[in-house]
């Protein structure tokens, strides 16, 4: 195999340019970045907002609550132990995740291909994740770096041909299994057929001592990662409701009542592939199909990658979902678009100088900033902005300016969206355990809802939030009368206890562009 194929320039030039182009690219697409005041979008607000709470003393689940895993809500900890003001400390962890993805996919492709051809891989890449990930920092960015990182050592063990299975590999294998499971249960089905036919490969050729040392190697990846999660649960008495939580509350949360429920499902989102970029519609049908028939010799070796791509792909588009949820999926992007340079290798013989790969990645980075063009950041306001007008770059700007007029304000917010991100603009650290309600409904766990009308009776937080659609209300006509605003702004608790002091009209363009009323109310 030509692995000469447009390489003209150096490992290290390559890598570089990669580095100076997921600098550059993240700190206009990620809304994590200080370009920005703050991402206003509710997930990493509320990633955020819980491991705020964990290092003043809070405990996971018991004490804060939201259903996610709790190595997300570690993740952003250790972000706010950087900066416990803003998203520096979670920008610069996001930079470290996407550098790590870039240089897996990088060295990935550098098995197949040439350096430029593999650098060009690995930045075109970037621009299916921008695409998809709405305004960064979702637990499943995460996860793509961990698959990045394993799907490396498949390949690598795969094209070695008979050269025995590394332990050391199986060890990354179970840190990365083992911490997806921590973040969403569900994404680790990507592992399980190249890890199975790896073992399974084991046994065949016989390599029975090897395959003992990898097993170990593998539950000692499992402990590491595991280990100071399972300590501090245990140590705060929270093992069982994190369990409960984390493992059957979103068991049941995942649930489909009936097989042609999920063959309807999955013809349906199929139709999903049809309005999202090439990504998902061309490169990762050619990465699951094509490139294992192109690269692999061993029939076993090819179906691990067919398996897992089918099986990766049932497992987000069954469940409830977000369109986001695929972004896991494009790690078989990559796999297309080396599919994709091997067979032009045929037709095309470029040799790229480093300045031409250097205006390729210009190129890259131009495409990827205007999929969503950097927009109402400190720059705009700093220039754009009269200056008693300064700190519009939030949307929320005016809720905040009310909040802030009080010392070591209190907040519930009732409803979702951008008022999660209040908690994290004005640094208030959350007091009670259902300070946000996250996207569980009434019917589905009532004892959130019942619980926070309880803080409201007991005037337990200084503000309340209240969000309501403007243009959508038939939204509500699904929901239990207890999760829609008209009946929460009626609360007799509300009325007794809180007066409304703001309301403002907000355009939420991280979800949808959809127009929102946030009523303010502050305790009598």
């Amino acid at each position: 195999m030509n692995k000469n194929l447009f390489s003209t320039v150096t490992d290290k030039k390559c890598l570089l340019l990669i580095f100076i182009y997921i600098i550059s690219l993240l700190i206009g697409s990620s809304k994590m970045s200080p370009l920005y005041a703050a991402n206003e979008w509710s997930d990493p607000n509320i990633y955020f907002n819980v491991g705020k709470a964990m290092v003043h003393g809070k405990t996971l689940y018991t004490e804060v609550f939201d259903h996610k895993g709790p190595l997300i809500f570690f993740i952003y900890a250790a972000g706010y132990l950087i900066s416990n003001d803003s998203f520096f400390g979670m920008f610069i962890i996001e930079l470290s995740f996407w550098l790590v993805l870039a240089y897996s996919l990088y060295f990935t492709a550098r098995i197949y291909l040439g350096k430029a051809a593999s650098c060009i891989v690995s930045i075109s890449f970037f621009l299916f994740l921008v695409e998809l990930m709405k305004a960064g920092g979702s637990a499943e960015e995460f996860i793509l770096c961990f698959e990045s990182v394993s799907l490396y050592f498949f390949l690598k063990y795969f094209n070695s041909g008979s050269t025995p299975h590394k332990p050391g590999y199986m060890l990354l294998h179970g840190a990365m299994v083992t911490a997806t499971l921590l973040i969403k249960i569900n994404l680790i089905i990507f592992w399980f057929f190249p890890l199975l036919f790896i073992f399974i490969k084991l046994l065949l050729q016989k390599e029975f001592k090897n395959f003992i040392l990898n097993v170990l190697a593998y539950i000692a990846g499992t402990v590491i990662v595991s280990m100071p999660i399972l300590g501090y649960l245990w140590t705060h008495d929270a093992l069982e409701e994190a369990y409960n939580i984390y493992i059957v509350l979103n068991k049941s949360y995942a649930k489909l009542q009936s097989l042609p429920k999920i063959i309807s499902l999955l013809l349906f989102r199929t139709m999903y592939l049809f309005l999202t970029p090439m990504s998902l519609l061309l490169f990762a049908p050619i990465g699951i199909f094509y490139f294992p028939i192109k690269c692999m010799k061993n029939k076993i070796e090819k179906w691990s990658i067919v398996l897992s791509g089918i099986s990766l792909y049932s497992s987000i588009f069954i469940g409830k979902f977000q369109y986001y949820y695929p972004i896991p999926f494009i790690i078989f992007s990559a796999l297309g678009l080396i599919g994709v340079s091997l067979y032009l290798r045929k037709y095309v013989s470029l040799q790229l100088t480093t300045k031409s790969l250097s205006l390729v990645c210009c190129i890259c980075l131009f495409a990827g900033l205007s999929i969503y063009p950097p927009g109402n950041t400190l720059i705009d306001e700093y220039f754009l902005r009269e200056p008693e007008n300064r700190s519009l770059a939030l949307q929320t700007d005016r809720l905040k300016k009310e909040i802030t007029k009080e010392k070591n304000p209190t907040l519930l917010n009732l409803g979702f969206g951008m008022g999660n991100s209040l908690f994290s603009t004005c640094n208030i650290v959350p007091n009670v355990k259902y300070f946000i309600r996250p996207n569980l409904s009434y019917d589905f766990y009532p004892e959130l809802r019942k619980e926070q009308f309880e803080y409201i009776k007991n005037k337990k937080t200084q503000f309340v939030i209240i969000q309501e659609f403007v243009a959508i209300k038939e939204l509500y006509k699904g929901d239990n009368p207890v999760d829609r605003p008209d009946f929460l702004k009626r609360l007799p608790a509300l009325a007794e206890n809180y007066r409304l002091v703001l309301s403002d009209t907000i355009v939420n363009k991280i979800d949808e562009n959809s127009t929102e009323v946030y009523f303010l109310y502050k305790r009598k």
